[in-house]
């Protein structure tokens, strides 16, 4: 069985995409990143177009991808509910600033999904 390791081969080209659900109202937490690794196992090398002209979630391919790294974050954006009052949406930006995750959670906040984006070109070799 080989491994294949498959990177972005230019910076920043990578977004994770956590979205965040209470009662059911959903907050998008999107962070970009500069670089990305996942790799699988596999006796075949994945048929994955390379060019990667519309981006690929690495998670929902026919792999079984694993995540390597995410390296050096470069920017955030947060999508909070249209109903949701810009002092709320202030609040909950301070709650994590402070404690990221387990702020959000303690306040009934669950990532239910997450989604990792390799944008632009892709590099994959066997190791």
């Amino acid at each position: 069985m080989a491994t294949w390791v498959l990177t972005t081969a230019e910076k920043k080209n990578v977004e994770e995409i956590e979205f965040w659900h209470k009662d059911g109202k959903i907050i998008k937490r999107t962070t970009g990143f500069r670089w990305g690794t996942v790799y699988c196992e596999s006796d075949e090398r994945p048929n994955i177009d390379l060019e990667n002209p519309d981006g690929l979630e690495v998670f929902a391919t026919d792999y079984d991808f694993e995540l390597d790294n995410l390296d050096d974050g470069h920017y955030c954006d947060v999508e909070y509910p249209d109903d949701m009052s810009e002092e709320e949406q202030e609040r909950m930006d301070e709650l994590w600033d402070e404690d990221s995750y387990s702020a959000w959670e303690e306040e009934g906040w669950s990532n239910d999904d997450t989604e990792t984006w390799f944008h632009g070109p892709l590099d994959l070799e066997q190791q």
